[in-house]
Formats: C-alpha cells, structure tokens, sequence
C-alpha cells in the first residue's frame, strides 16, 4: 500500500494497493515462471481531485533481482487507464509466461523485489502526481 503524492493539499487520494495473482488468479508470492502472473492494483482520488484532474493514469511494474536473480526491469506493458471523473480506478497488469527465468541456478536466487509507479498524465506532460507501490512480500520464481 502506497499513499499518492499531490503537489497541493486540495489535491487528496486514499492508498493505492498491488495484489500479485498465479495464474490461477489467486494471491501469490510464489510464482510458476512457464506461467503467466497478473498484478491487480486498485486506487482512488478525492471528490475535488477527480473534477480537477484530466488526463490519464499509467503504471508500470518493475522488478529487481535479490541475491544475484538474472533479470532487472519493467514486466508486463504499461497499462494507460483514463481519467473519467470518478473517484475510483483500478487496472490489471499482466505478466506474459516466460518474462522471468525458471528455475534459476545459483547465483541466481530467482527472488526479486516488485514495485508498480502509478504517474499522472495531463496528455503529455507528466504531473507531479504519483505513487511508488511496493509488493508486500517478494516474489519467488520457480
């Protein structure tokens, strides 16, 4: 669970939260990497925050090895959700099977560590509305 960062005090927004699913669609943090995963992250904004802000929202999921794992970067795409004035948004990003090595052999640990950056977009200038959401637990591949 991550707070949002508004640039003023009119601007407010409760915590944004990351739940990582197997492909079951069940809460893991164990994770089959012949098999693909989704990172379901949910947020909302304040009343005066979603008649002011226009735009869209994008996250983005990255992932840092732990001990030695083989592989450092974004999973997944981008996902662009549209403002629309409500209050409450959420989105899914889906990990493609294969995206993390399987089975990694030492010095590869196959843990890493999961984080999502939810930005605020006016089209295309980028706000300083933000949020970094870090996963609760990390994440083991096998």
């Amino acid at each position: 669970m991550a707070d949002i960062q508004f640039p003023n005090v009119l601007l407010t927004g409760g915590p944004a939260t990351m739940i990582v699913n197997d492909n079951n669609g069940a809460p893991a943090s164990v994770l089959e990497a012949a098999l693909d995963f989704t990172i379901d992250v949910s947020w909302k904004v304040g009343a005066l925050t979603a008649l002011l802000l226009g735009g869209q929202w994008e996250l983005t999921a990255y992932v840092e090895g732990i001990g030695g794992a083989a592989f450092e970067g974004q999973v997944g795409a981008t996902v662009v959700v549209p403002l629309n004035g409500g209050q409450a948004y959420a989105a899914t990003i889906r990990v493609p099977a294969g995206t993390l090595p399987n089975s990694p052999q030492p010095p590869n640990s196959g843990v890493y560590k999961l984080v999502v950056v939810l930005l605020h977009r006016n089209f295309t200038v980028t706000s300083n509305v933000a949020a970094v959401i870090e996963a609760p637990d990390l994440l083991k591949i096998g």
